[in-house]
C-alpha cells in the first residue's frame, strides 16, 4: 500500500506516482512497539500519518521522557527536494521559541536512513479533532481565545521572516493548560522565508489545502513575495468554522476551490448562527480577514490581536410579551447557572417572579387608558348589581363565601425541570418541561458523598475519547432527542466509561431529571463530576451548584468554588456567573464586591444574560 503525499489517497505497491499530482508516492512502513532508535529512542506506538511520514509516540531512554518523533517516508528521505523541505521544517522549528509553537529538537537519520526529528509531545488532539468532539459550533469566547493563541504563534514566526502558508485545523495541536486548551502550530514543512524565496513544487503540483489556502496563492504569487496577510486569511477561515461548524466554502473539484476562493464573496458568520451578532465587532473582523486583496486585511498580527480584543458582547433588547407579566409556577432552579438562583439563606424559598418594565410611549398610554375606562365600568357595573340585590341571610352568605373562595395556595416544591444556561449537555436540544400539573416534585435524598467515584475527581483529568466513543455517544444523542431514552441510556453509559465527558454530563442529566431512569442525584453528582474531568466545563458548573445546594452530596461551598472555578476557566459563562455570586454574598470565599464584578462581567462576556443582569444591579 502507498499514498500520495499531497491528497493522502492509497495506491497498490505497483504504483509509483500519484496519477492526479504526479507525485512520488510514499510506502506505508510502520514502526514496531518496542523497538530502538539511535539506542536513544523507544517507539511506543503510532501517533499518527501524514503526507510525508508518520509520528510516533517514543520514550527518551537517557532522560525518561515521552517525545514525538517525526519520519520521512523512505521514499520520500531518498528524494532531494522533499528532504529540503523536511529539514527546513526542522530549522523553522527551531528558530520559533514560542508557547503557541511546537517545540523541535535535532534531525538525525535512523538505522536505515530514514530521516526523521524529535518535537514537544502535546498531549491532545488537534484542533481538527477537538472540533469533531466538540458539539456544535464552538462557544464564541473559546474560538476566539483559540484564535488569538494561534495569532500570537504566528506573530513570532512572522517576526522572523517567516509565512507559514498552511494554516489549517490538522496542523494546529491542541495542548491541555489546567483547564484550558492551548493551541500549538505544526507542520513549518512549506514555510516560505526570505532566504528560500522558490515556492516548493513538484511536477507542476502546489501543495495547497484548498479550504484555507488566500487567493493569491491560487494565482502562483511566488513565496517571496507573500506575508502574514496569508496566514490571516487562513485563520480567518479556521475561525469562520470554529464559530459555525462549516467550512467558509464548499467545492467537489480543485477547480471549483479555486474559483471560489478567487472570486467568491464570504458570507457573515451570523448569517449561519444568528446568536453571533451580539458580539459586537466579530462579523466584520472575520470578512475582513477573509478579503480577497491582501491590502483589506488586517496589515499583521498586532493589528489582528487589536481587533480581536475590541470584540464584545453586547446583548440585543428583547421585547416584553404579555405572558412574562403573568407569574410562573415556581421550578426548581437551575442547577447549571447557580447565578439565576437565589442565596443560601433563601434556598428554601420560591423565587420571585420576573416583573416586566413597561414602556411609556404614546401608544402603550392610549391602551392602557382604554382598559382603565373599561375596568371602571365593569366596577361600577358591580357594584350596581349588588346594591340592587337581595340581603342574603347571615348564613346562607357563609356558606357562598366558603363555596367560591378559593383555598390558600400551597407553593409546591422546585420540581425536576431545568435547562442549562450555556448550551444541553448533548448535541439535541432538551424537550420542554412538561406542565407543572404533570411534573414529579423533588424529593431530597439523604446527603452523602458520592459514591462512584472519588470525591477529588474535578482536580484530575481523563484521557481523550476516541472517535467510536464520540460517534457512540453521538447516536445517543439522537435517540434522546427522540424521547428514546431507555435506548439512549446504554449508550450514553458506554461511551461515558469510554471518558466521553459530554456523555457523562447527559447521563447526569438523566439521572437528576428521571429521564428514562430512576431520579438518583448522588450518581448526577458523579457523572456530572467525571464530566468534568473530562474537560467539560458545562459538567463542572452543573457539579458546583449540586455541591452549593447540598442535592445529592454533603453541602460544601469551598469545593463548589473550586469547580465554578473550572467552569469558569473552561469557558463556561454560567461558572463564571456562580463565582460572581459566592463572592457577592462570601459563599465560600471571602466576600469581594470588585471580584463579584468581575466574574459577572466575565460571565456577559460569555453570553450569560444572568451574568448581565447581576452586573447592571452592583453599584
Amino acid at each position: 500500500m502507498k499514498t500520495c503525499p499531497h491528497c493522502e489517497s492509497g495506491f497498490p505497491d505497483s504504483h509509483t506516482t500519484c496519477p492526479t499530482h504526479g507525485l512520488l508516492l510514499n510506502e506505508i512502513r510502520e514502526l514496531k512497539p518496542g523497538m530502538l532508535i539511535r539506542n536513544t529512542y523507544r517507539i511506543v506506538r503510532l501517533i499518527g500519518k501524514g503526507g510525508m511520514g508518520s509520528v510516533y509516540l517514543a520514550q527518551h531512554t537517557l532522560m525518561d521522557e515521552q517525545q514525538a518523533l517525526k519520519f520521512l517516508s523512505s521514499e520520500l528521505s531518498q528524494d532531494q527536494a522533499f528532504a529540503s523541505r523536511f529539514l527546513r521544517e526542522v530549522r523553522t522549528l527551531r528558530q520559533v521559541r514560542h508557547k503557541n509553537v511546537v517545540d523541535a529538537g535535532n534531525l538525525e537519520p535512523a538505522e536505515d536512513g530514514t530521516l526523521f526529528f524529535s518535537m514537544e509531545l502535546v498531549d491532545g488532539p488537534d484542533l481538527l479533532g477537538l472540533m469533531h468532539n466538540t458539539t456544535g459550533p464552538f462557544p464564541v469566547a473559546r474560538a476566539l481565545e483559540i484564535t488569538r493563541g494561534i495569532a500570537e504563534g504566528l506573530g513570532a514566526a512572522h517576526a522572523k521572516g517567516m509565512v507559514h502558508r498552511d494554516i489549517k485545523p490538522e496542523n494546529i495541536l491542541m495542548a491541555r493548560e489546567g483547564d484550558s486548551w492551548v493551541p500549538k502550530i505544526a507542520d513549518f514543512g512549506i514555510v516560505a522565508t526570505k532566504e528560500n524565496s522558490r515556492a516548493f513544487t513538484k511536477t507542476g503540483g502546489t501543495l495547497l489545502t484548498m479550504a484555507y489556502a488566500a487567493p493569491e496563492q491560487w494565482l502562483g504569487t511566488p513565496a517571496a513575495q507573500l506575508d502574514g496577510r496569508t496566514d490571516i486569511y487562513a485563520l480567518g477561515g479556521v475561525l469562520f468554522e470554529l464559530l459555525t461548524g462549516q467550512t467558509v466554502f464548499n467545492a467537489e473539484s480543485y477547480e471549483g476551490w479555486a474559483e471560489q476562493q478567487k472570486n467568491a464573496l464570504p458570507k457573515p458568520p451570523s448569517t449561519v448562527r444568528p446568536d453571533l451578532a451580539n458580539w459586537q465587532g466579530l462579523d466584520a473582523l472575520v470578512l475582513r480577514m477573509l478579503a480577497k486583496s491582501r491590502a483589506d486585511r488586517p496589515r499583521d498580527i498586532t493589528e489582528l490581536l487589536q481587533l480581536l480584543d475590541a470584540i464584545h458582547y453586547t446583548p440585543q433588547p428583547r421585547r416584553v410579551t404579555e405572558q412574562e407579566t403573568i407569574p410562573a409556577p415556581v421550578r426548581r432552579v437551575d442547577p447549571s447557572s447557580v447565578i439565576t438562583q437565589p442565596s443560601p439563606l433563601q434556598k428554601s424559598q420560591p423565587g420571585a417572579p420576573h416583573k416586566a418594565k413597561s414602556s411609556r410611549n404614546l401608544p402603550n398610554m392610549i391602551v392602557w387608558g382604554i382598559i382603565a375606562v373599561l375596568l371602571i365600568t365593569v366596577t361600577v357595573a358591580a357594584m350596581v348589581k349588588k346594591w340592587s340585590a337581595p340581603e342574603q341571610p347571615a348564613e346562607t352568605a357563609a356558606k357562598t363565601s366558603a363555596q367560591t373562595t378559593p383555598p390558600a395556595q400551597v407553593q409546591p416544591e422546585p420540581v425536576a425541570d431545568r435547562k442549562p444556561a450555556n448550551q444541553p449537555p448533548v448535541e439535541v436540544q432538551i424537550p420542554k418541561p412538561a406542565p407543572a400539573a404533570d411534573t414529579k416534585p423533588y424529593v431530597p435524598q439523604p446527603a452523602a458523598p458520592a459514591p462512584y467515584m472519588p470525591l477529588p475527581l474535578e482536580d484530575s483529568k481523563l484521557p481523550f475519547p476516541t472517535a467510536e466513543t464520540t460517534a457512540i455517544r453521538m447516536q445517543a444523542s439522537k435517540l434522546f432527542s427522540q424521547d428514546r431514552y431507555a435506548e439512549a441510556e446504554p449508550l450514553f453509559e458506554q461511551a461515558c466509561d469510554g471518558n466521553d465527558g459530554r456523555a457523562c454530563l447527559g447521563l447526569g442529566w438523566m439521572y437528576e431529571h428521571e429521564l428514562g431512569v430512576k431520579l438518583d442525584m448522588p450518581r448526577a453528582v458523579a457523572l456530572y463530576l467525571k464530566s468534568c474531568a473530562a474537560g467539560v466545563a458545562d459538567g463542572c458548573s452543573s457539579a458546583a451548584y449540586l455541591f452549593y445546594a447540598g442535592w445529592g452530596v454533603v453541602e460544601d461551598d469551598a469545593r463548589a468554588v473550586r469547580l465554578a472555578t473550572r467552569a469558569c476557566n473552561g469557558g463556561s459563562g454560567s461558572g463564571c456567573a456562580s463565582l460572581g455570586l459566592f463572592y457577592k454574598d462570601g459563599k465560600g470565599v471571602a466576600q469581594d464586591a470588585a471580584q463579584a464584578k468581575v466574574y459577572y462581567s466575565k460571565a456577559c462576556t460569555l453570553g450569560n444574560e444572568a451574568g448581565c443582569e447581576r452586573l447592571k444591579q452592583l453599584p
